[in-house]
């Protein structure tokens, strides 16, 4: 399953740079935002209390709807490895699904929030400290920018 809901965009962003707002001299002026930063709608923009909410209210349900999908409940899978978005979300993610910190994938230390690649990052360290092994249901899920949001199962062959 994989979903993209642009309605919501402007919270995590990088406005300039596609066919709508393409890159030039005025996309690269810097303004001080109401923050206080320092930007260009060439740099990454995210409303962080917006997209940690967006994270509570849209990962659960996703994986609910997995489960369903699957046929699965949520005692039925052996291992969960979500976007490595950053401690305190994740940590709040897995007590509001319930589910077991040695059955739920959180390390910044290796992996950082390096967008899309967390998954794959952390499915590998998973694997190579034999967190997960052969036969075992993997659940792994995405959210991020756009704002869009993905959730798989795999089996451990």
């Amino acid at each position: 399953m994989f979903v993209t809901d642009c309605s919501v965009a402007e919270h995590l962003i990088v406005p300039a740079g596609g066919m709508r707002h393409r890159i030039d001299d005025a996309a690269r002026i810097e303004t001080e935002d109401e923050q206080g930063n320092w930007r260009s709608a060439c740099n990454l923009y995210m409303n962080g209390r917006a997209i940690f909410n967006f994270s509570l209210q849209t990962v659960p349900r996703t994986i609910d709807q997995l489960l369903e999908k699957a046929g699965l409940g949520l005692d039925e899978i052996d291992y969960f490895i979500p976007h490595q978005a950053n401690k305190f979300m994740l940590d709040r993610l897995r007590m509001r699904l319930k589910i077991p910190a040695d059955k739920f994938f959180c390390d910044m230390e290796f992996t950082g929030n390096t967008i899309s690649s967390t998954i794959p990052v952390a499915f590998e360290l998973a694997r190579q400290r034999q967190l997960i092994r052969k036969a075992d249901r993997v659940a792994l899920v995405g959210f991020g920018v756009g704002l869009s949001w993905a959730a798989t199962l795999v089996e451990i062959v």
